[in-house]
């Protein structure tokens, strides 16, 4: 009935019954929202790959513009290595050697640097891409409340998580309940989310 209906021009169809015809024309409606469904399932994953790359885009970026500071800090590691090594060398006092060649102020003023870097390096490309979900929320909701889903798993947590969504999305709400879905994620990721064993409410929200 479907290649039927593809290959039977419209006035050819006049031609046809009243049952013919409006059975023709309900697979091609049929047919017609299956392909609507694919497309939009495609293009949300599109979408969410998209965020992700651009996510780790704006991570290599950071990491660029970090050069200098990466520089300055691995040549004040190995200068400190350098003194540890002569004061070994030299069964010399280690602090006194490595305040003298190197400089204790220098190592402290470099810290908080260090830690900036680590803590950048750390950043989970979920957190970069949680930094545009004002784009996603423009269409997220949308695309929750369209569609229906379903999981050959009993149970499936992931269609509990995708519940709770859409029901957030469909309220206006935009923190998280108390109890929240995350047997599907990772233990990294239900690290991101939660904090002293309960959902980080105002990073979400952000």
């Amino acid at each position: 009935m479907v290649r039927e209906g593809d290959a039977t021009p419209a006035w050819l169809a006049n031609d046809f019954n009243a049952s013919r015809r409006r059975a023709t024309i309900v697979a091609q409606i049929i047919k017609l929202g299956q392909k609507l469904t694919d497309d939009a399932v495609m293009m949300f994953i599109k979408m969410m790959g998209r965020l992700f790359s651009q996510a780790n885009n704006r991570k290599k970026q950071r990491h660029m513009s970090a050069r200098v500071e990466t520089s300055k800090a691995l040549r004040l590691f190995l200068d400190k290595i350098l003194a540890l090594q002569s004061a070994n060398d030299t069964d010399a006092d280690p602090m006194t050697t490595l305040d003298r060649q190197v400089g204790w102020h220098r190592l402290l003023q470099i810290k908080p640097g260090l830690e900036a870097m680590v803590e950048s390096n750390d950043v989970s490309a979920l957190m970069t891409a949680a930094e545009q979900h004002a784009t996603v929320r423009k269409y997220a909701g949308a695309f929750l409340e369209t569609f229906t889903f379903h999981s050959r798993r009993r149970h499936d947590p992931l269609l509990a998580a995708v519940a709770t969504l859409k029901m957030l999305y469909a309220d206006g709400h935009r923190v998280l309940p108390v109890r929240v879905p995350v047997a599907h994620l990772a233990k990294s990721e239900r690290e991101l989310i939660f904090e002293d064993e309960k959902p980080d409410r105002l990073r979400i929200s952000d």
